[in-house]
Parts: structure tokens; C-alpha cells; sequence
């Protein structure tokens, strides 16, 4: 405990400093520092004034030189909280032992206690304070009692206020204790509360940082990847073709730039966070039916699309999750399955929407460990709308993956 600007040394060890500093109840400021000098320094006046010849100016020595130690010493130990410590133990004996010698030389300047009390209390604490004022209050008198200058009568008079002023002294010093330490880890705590608001935000933009990743990770796995995987793939069949069958090389060619025009808006909307670009202005289910042709027509296979039940209009993370599930289940029948058929379901019913795409194509084992993101991304996404992802499918099977979502909530009026 000390009555200081900083927080006592264990706080400090705590971590590194917060953006403010921590202030307390028990704060000095230059007023306190500009109190103690002039009422020493006043002291010292009142006793040249009312005393004579040496002992008066002894006196106003002795009173000069504690306020000038106080200035040298005190106010850097309050600075450095150096509080029961060895050093402002010494420094409160020191003090009582020049204004006790300043006091007995002039007892009219016994009023700088008002001062000199708190200087005692405030670097040594309750109990050495109280004996560093204790030697202010009784020495002069004893000192004046040997030497004949008062009756022992007033003398006994006095030491009885004076004890009754101690006690309350010792008692209220404790007290003052005890509140200043609480002030301290008062101090502490907001400390320790500012760093951990900190770290806090700073794990929330971190967390907010990766999901943004994971987020845009899974977009340009789903549009852009695949989209170059469709133009490769459209390459590779031109190569092919431009000897042989040159209207369909021109035909594939045109799809190459379909594809490539649709990437780079894709690109452009996901920097610009819009919707995705095979929605645009139009609905889901003309969505399905565009990317289900464009399949059928790099691949040359029959793809069904089917829309059943009434058509509705779905919240956009919905839609998005449609779509995009489509797009990875079609693009994975594209790179792997080499199926004859595929079928696009969008089913709307009254419990929720059902999404589902099956081939007759090679399949696979869904338990196997996937090296892919397709998969994950699709049961990522389904568990981020609160819906579910089906997959069935095994070797020579063919494959069926089904996305069911919920009927959304309705908004309150």
C-alpha cells in the first residue's frame, strides 16, 4: 500500500502496461507536495518569530531541512511505492527526530504536526508512524518536564490528549491502511480487466479473421475451382475435337467463355460481398436449371431438373447453400463419377426445402477418408443453416446426396 500515482510492483508484474494508467483513490498531486513545504515552511517562520536568539533559528533550520528532505527523499518514495519499506521507515525516524529537536527547541511550532503526521503515517505505516509522532508528541514535553519549564501537572495533562490523539491516530492510520490497499487492487483488477478485454477482442478478430478464411476458402472451392476444373476439362475436349468435330470444338469453346465471364464475376461479387452470380436477378430453381444444362452440355449426358411443390421465396443463406450444394455435388458427378444420368431435385414441402442430385455413375465409399473439400464444405454449410446432408452411395452404385432445410422462421411484426 502507498499513496501513489502507480500500482504497487506486483501489479506491474502482471503484464505489460495497459493503454491508460490505473489511478486510485489515494492519489497525490503537486497540491499535497506544495502543503507539506509551505506549512514547514511556516512552521519555521512562526518559530524565528516567536522564539529568540540560536534555539529559534536552530529550530527554523531544522524545519527547512525536513521539508528539503521531504522534497529529496519522501516524494521519491512515495513515487516508487516503496511503502514499509526499510528506506521510509528511516526516512519517517528521521523526520520525527528533526521537528522533535525543531519542537523542543520552540514549542509554537508544535502545529506543524498537521503536516508532518501524514508524511509519518503515509511512507512508514500505522505502527512506526504512530512512533514517529508519538516522539513528536511526548519527548518535548519530557525534555521540558526535566528541565523545569512546565509543571508536571500540565505535562500529565497533556500527555493524556496526547495519548488519546495517538490512539485515534494508530486507529485511524490502520483504517487508512486498509482502504488504500483495497484501492490498490481495485487498481489492479481494472488493470487486469482492460488486458483481458484486450486479449479478448483480439481472440474475436482472430476467430472472426479465420472464419472469414474458412468462409471464403469454401466460396472459391465451390465457384472458382470449379469453374476452372469445367474449363480445363472443356480444353482438353477442344484438343480432341478441332480436327474431328470442329462445330462442337466451337461449341465447347463458347462454354470455355461462358465459364471463364461467370468466374471473373464471381470473383468480382465475392469481393464485393453480393449474392452469388448464378443467382443474380434470378430465382433459385432458374439457377438449378442453368448450371444443370451447362453440365449436361459439357458432358453430353441427360440432366434432369425437377422442381416440386410450390416455389417460395427462401432467405438468401438458404439459397446459397442450395446452390452452392449443387454446384459441388454436379461438379463432383463432372470430375469423377462418368455417370450416363443425373437428376436435380428442389423440393419444397411444408416441413422445409430438400435439395437432391443422383447419378448412376461410378460412386463411392462414403465412410473412406476424403482427401477433398467437397464433402466437408457441403456439411459445413448444410450445419451453418441448421440443415442436413445425406450421401448414398457405393462403388458401381451411383450416388444421391440429399440437403434437407428447414421450414425458415418467420420474423416477428
Amino acid at each position: 500500500m502507498a499513496v501513489s500515482a502507480r500500482a504497487p510492483e506486483q501489479g506491474r508484474d502482471a503484464g505489460p502496461e495497459p493503454v491508460l494508467d490505473e489511478r486510485h483513490a489515494w492519489e497525490l498531486n503537486i497540491g499535497w507536495y506544495i502543503y507539506v513545504t509551505v506549512a514547514l515552511a511556516v512552521a519555521a517562520a512562526v518559530g524565528v518569530m516567536s522564539g529568540t536568539g540560536p534555539p529559534a533559528w536552530a529550530s527554523a533550520a531544522l524545519l527547512l531541512a525536513t521539508a528539503a528532505l521531504y522534497l529529496v527523499a519522501g516524494r521519491r518514495l512515495y513515487n516508487e511505492d516503496r511503502y514499509g519499506s526499510v528506506p521510509a521507515i528511516s526516512f519517517s525516524l528521521a523526520v520525527a527526530a528533526m521537528v522533535t529537536v525543531a519542537v523542543t527547541l520552540t514549542p509554537s511550532t508544535t502545529f506543524c504536526l498537521f503536516a508532518v503526521a501524514p508524511l509519518c503515517f503515509m511512507s512508514a505505516g500505522s505502527l512506526f508512524g504512530s512512533l514517529s509522532v508519538g516522539l513528536i508528541m511526548f519527548v518535548p514535553a519530557a525534555v521540558r518536564l526535566s528541565l523545569g519549564e512546565t509543571e508536571p501537572r500540565e505535562v500529565a495533562v497533556g500527555i493524556g490528549v496526547n495519548l488519546v490523539i495517538l490512539g485515534f491516530a494508530l486507529w485511524f492510520g490502520r483504517w487508512f491502511e486498509r482502504v488504500v490497499e483495497e484501492s490498490y487492487e481495485r487498481s489492479v483488477l481494472i488493470r487486469q480487466l482492460r488486458e483481458s478485454r484486450a486479449e479478448a477482442a483480439r481472440l474475436s478478430e482472430e476467430t472472426g479473421a479465420l472464419a472469414e478464411r474458412e468462409h471464403l476458402a469454401r466460396e472459391v472451392h465451390d465457384t472458382l475451382a470449379q469453374g476452372f476444373t469445367s474449363i480445363i476439362t472443356l480444353a482438353q475436349a477442344v484438343e480432341s475435337e478441332l480436327d474431328t468435330d470442329p462445330a462442337l470444338a466451337r461449341r465447347h469453346l463458347s462454354l470455355m467463355r461462358e465459364t471463364a465471364a461467370e468466374n471473373l464475376a464471381e470473383a468480382r461479387a465475392m469481393v464485393a460481398a453480393r449474392r452469388p452470380v448464378p443467382l443474380g436477378e434470378d430465382t433459385l430453381e432458374a439457377a438449378l436449371e442453368r448450371i444443370g444444362a451447362r453440365l449436361g452440355t459439357e458432358l453430353g449426358v441427360p440432366v434432369a431438373v425437377r422442381v416440386q411443390g410450390s416455389p417460395r421465396e427462401l432467405p438468401g443463406d438458404l439459397q446459397v447453400c442450395l446452390l452452392r450444394t449443387a454446384q459441388e455435388a454436379l461438379a463432383n458427378i463432372r470430375k469423377h463419377a462418368a455417370a450416363e444420368r443425373v437428376a436435380l431435385t428442389l423440393a419444397h414441402t411444408d416441413v422445409g426445402t430438400r435439395l437432391t442430385v443422383t447419378d448412376d455413375g461410378n460412386g463411392f465409399d462414403p465412410r473412406a477418408p476424403s482427401a477433398g473439400n467437397g464433402l466437408p464444405g457441403m456439411l459445413h454449410r448444410a450445419r451453418g443453416v441448421g440443415g442436413t446432408l445425406d450421401v448414398d452411395s457405393a462403388p458401381g452404385r451411383g450416388t444421391t446426396v440429399r440437403l434437407t432445410l428447414p421450414e425458415p422462421e418467420e420474423e416477428g411484426p
